[in-house]
Formats: C-alpha cells, sequence, structure tokens
C-alpha cells in the first residue's frame, strides 16, 4: 500500500504534463535558444523591395491599384505583430476590421517569422497578376528568410508563428474583398461603360487610351472621410485669352518642354516613373524612399511597421481622393489645349526614356497624382523623422535609360515640391494641378495621422 502512495505524486506529475504538452504542444519542452524580436526591420525591408522589383512591370496595375494593394499589405503587417508591440494597438480600433484570435501567448510568436509567412501570402494575392516567374520569387522569398529565421527557435513557436501569419493573411484578405468596389475596380484598369463628358476644356483621351480607374473614388478609404476626397474647385477658369492666368499655366508648360534645361530634364525624368516595365509607380516611389530610410536609420520592427502602416493608408486615400477630384473635373490635359491655342506641334517629354515621345497619361489633369503623392510624403516623412531632414534619393542610381543620378534635400517639403512641380517640364501637367495636388496629399497624410493607435 506504501508502495502504491508513493508513485502516486509521480503518476501526478505525468499526468499533468501530457496535459500541458496537449495545450501549449512543443515549445514547452524544446529549448529556446532566440527570443522572438522586434528588434529588427530586416524582413518588413526586404519583403517591400521584392514588392518594388515585381510591380514595376505589372500591366494595369498602376497608378491606383498599387495604392490600394500597399495600403492592405502593410496594415495586416502591423495587424501581425501588433499583440507584440508595446507602444501601438489594433487597427481595430479605428477601423472596422476584425483581427483573427491569437490562440497563443504573445511570447511564444516569433514575430519575423510570423510576418514572413504573412508577406509571402499576401503578396500573391494583392499582386494578382504576377506571371509565373514573379510567383517563383515571392516562394522563393519566403523559403529563403523562413530557413534563416527559424534557425535555433523551437519547432513549436516556428509553426504557431507561421499559422498565426497565414492567418492575418487570410483576414486583410478577407477584409478587402468587402470592399467589392476596390476588388472590382482593381482588375479593370478600363472600363468598357465609362464614357467622358464633352465640352470645352474637358478631358478628351490621347495616345489612343481610354479613361483608367474613372470610378476609382467609390473605393474604400481608412481615415479621409467625404468632405477630404474632393478637390477645392480649380482656383481659375478655363479661358483662351492670352491674359488669362488658364492660358499662361499652358503657355509655361510649352516654354518648359520647348527650351528644356539640363537640370529641368533630369528632375522632370528623374520623378516620372510613369513607363510600366521601366520604374515602380509615383506611389511605390514614396515606399521606395521609405525603404532608403529604413536602411539608413536604426529602427526597430514596431517603428517601422507602425510608420509603413500609416503611410499606406495615407497612399491609399490619396489616391482615391485623387481621382473622385479627376472625374468631378474632368479637366483637359495640357496638349489638348496647346495644340489648339498655342503650338499644334507641341509634344511631352514623356516616352522619351523608352525613345516614343509624346505620351499622355489616360485621365484627367486636375489634380496631379504625382502631386497628391509627393504631399503625402512630405507630410508622412516630416512626422516621423522631422522637417529638416538631408536626404539623398538613390531610387534611379545608376540607370542609362534617364538621368538617375541621386538628387539631395534639406528637407521633406523641398523635395515633395520637386516631385509635385516636376510635371510641367514633363508637358503633362500645368500649375494649377500641381498645387492642388500637394494639398490633397497632405490632407489625406493628415488624416492617416490622426488616427489614434497609441496604447
Amino acid at each position: 500500500m506504501k508502495s502504491h502512495l508513493r508513485l502516486w505524486p509521480l503518476a501526478c506529475l505525468l499526468i499533468l504534463f501530457a496535459a500541458c504538452s496537449d495545450i501549449e504542444e512543443a515549445y514547452e519542452v524544446l529549448p529556446v535558444t532566440k527570443a522572438p524580436s522586434l528588434e529588427s526591420n530586416h524582413i518588413t525591408w526586404r519583403w517591400a523591395e521584392l514588392y518594388l522589383e515585381i510591380e514595376k512591370d505589372l500591366p494595369g496595375f498602376r497608378p491606383a491599384p498599387t495604392c490600394r494593394a500597399m495600403a492592405y499589405i502593410h496594415m495586416g503587417a502591423y495587424e501581425t505583430a501588433v499583440p507584440g508591440m508595446n507602444s501601438y494597438r489594433s487597427l481595430s480600433h479605428v477601423i472596422p476590421f476584425e483581427p483573427p484570435v491569437l490562440n497563443y501567448p504573445a511570447d511564444k510568436i516569433n514575430w519575423p517569422i510570423a510576418l514572413n509567412a504573412y508577406y509571402a501570402r499576401v503578396h500573391r494575392f494583392f499582386l494578382f497578376n504576377a506571371n509565373n516567374d514573379q510567383v517563383f520569387r515571392i516562394n522563393s522569398l519566403e523559403e529563403q528568410e523562413h530557413a534563416v529565421l527559424s534557425r535555433d527557435i523551437a519547432e513549436g513557436i516556428v509553426e504557431n508563428s507561421v499559422k498565426w501569419g497565414q492567418d492575418m493573411a487570410d483576414a486583410i484578405m478577407a477584409y478587402s474583398e468587402t470592399d467589392r468596389e476596390g476588388a472590382t475596380q482593381s482588375r479593370v484598369a478600363i472600363p468598357s461603360d465609362y464614357f467622358p463628358p464633352v465640352g470645352e476644356g474637358l478631358w478628351v483621351p490621347t495616345n489612343g487610351t481610354n479613361a483608367m480607374f474613372p470610378y476609382w473614388g467609390k473605393v474604400r478609404t481608412f481615415a479621409a472621410k467625404h468632405n477630404d476626397l474632393i478637390s477645392v474647385p480649380p482656383s481659375y477658369a478655363y479661358s483662351t485669352d492670352p491674359s488669362s492666368k488658364y492660358y499662361q499655366d499652358h503657355l509655361e508648360v510649352v516654354n518648359a518642354v520647348n527650351g528644356l534645361t539640363y537640370d529641368d530634364r533630369w528632375i522632370a525624368e528623374f520623378w516620372s516613373d510613369d513607363l510600366t516595365g521601366m520604374t515602380f509607380s509615383p506611389p511605390a516611389r514614396i515606399f521606395a524612399i521609405a525603404n532608403q530610410l529604413m536602411a539608413a536609420e536604426s529602427w526597430n520592427l514596431e517603428e517601422t511597421l507602425h510608420m509603413y502602416c500609416r503611410l499606406g493608408i495615407a497612399i491609399n486615400d490619396a489616391a482615391v481622393a485623387a481621382w473622385k477630384s479627376k472625374y468631378i473635373y474632368n479637366t483637359e490635359r495640357p496638349v489638348t489645349y496647346i495644340h489648339k491655342y498655342i503650338d499644334p506641334n507641341f509634344e511631352t517629354i514623356l516616352g522619351n526614356a523608352i525613345g516614343t515621345s509624346g505620351i499622355n497619361p489616360a485621365f484627367p489633369g486636375y489634380p496631379s497624382g504625382h502631386s497628391t503623392f509627393a504631399g503625402v510624403s512630405d507630410r508622412i516623412f516630416t512626422h516621423f523623422f522631422g522637417e529638416n531632414y538631408e536626404f539623398t534619393d538613390h531610387c534611379h542610381f545608376g540607370r542609362t535609360e534617364f538621368n538617375g543620378i541621386p538628387r539631395t534635400y534639406t528637407s521633406w517639403t523641398q523635395m515633395a515640391e520637386e516631385n509635385a512641380y516636376s510635371r510641367i517640364p514633363l508637358g503633362v501637367h500645368i500649375r494649377m494641378d500641381c498645387y492642388e495636388g500637394l494639398r490633397l496629399g497632405n490632407v489625406s497624410a493628415v488624416k492617416a495621422l490622426s488616427l489614434d493607435l497609441q496604447k
């Protein structure tokens, strides 16, 4: 009888151990030699770089759908790691997104491993028109990073981290699909049921391409509200009078293009990013700048995810605002007016880099989309890095098709204004378009920054 009593505590311990093993899985019994870490932002930087490499070649994906994709990708990345963040809380407090339930203690998740699984799944989803080679590159990066990140990590933690990242990917993808306008329009760049209005001073298709994304103003926004999404009316009226401001703005474009200086061409083509297959898109350019900043700054993963999340929200809302306003006002491109009233032989320099002059974007002019994204960059980067930050943009270093020599700026406002007004010597916008775009982008960024994500 006494021998049985002596065995009873041991039996209880074995039962308790077995129960704990069932509940806590393998991470309680395998050695953990490396703690879950939010110290390095490498995983976010690397996936953001791959996005830019693939987005460059995606047809029909710019400029509006890429804004939507970048927003959801970076919002979901933020949500993936937010249970382990010290300073920030879930987006579910400010937008109607319900994240999945984390069924494991936060200290049993390795956030870079979870993010790697997350990024791979959402890249395959949002880059929906990627070809087989591009999908292979996504899969390869996932495998390479997983192999490095999971080294010396307990098997149970690795499995739980991967599952958490995939669960979050599924949740953010499902949330994106509840915006039927965005999900549908992303895949139809030029809808056949849109017919541009006809009238003096109104936009007409050029280069044989009909209107791109005319209904994008209906796509979901995250911070901006209805009144934030409509540009103020054009600041001066259509006129053919040579003394009018409208005429003078178009004459400025003619003089800039016909009298192009070395610096003006450098600036115009340095910021263009219009041509699929050559560079990433104009809104993605803002993320390319953010990537350079992340490589230069010693930010941790938490800070990086927070900044990219805010930037994604602002870029998305800015695109909705700009394209909504474009198709409200439907103002003509400079080439249309200039051919009628100033110079019938005028051509833009957009396309010179590929040997095809005279290209014009396939949507109305006011406000300038480039300038709107520039306005976002001004306010977001000023918020996170301070106003007087010296930055050298190496985005196009080494390019041979155009002058990609890096350019240096002493403030974000200086950089944003150069980006915005670069559209004048390129020949595709008048000054009024650029001025309003900067203002509208600032509004979108302020709204994104006002979302209360602090714990």
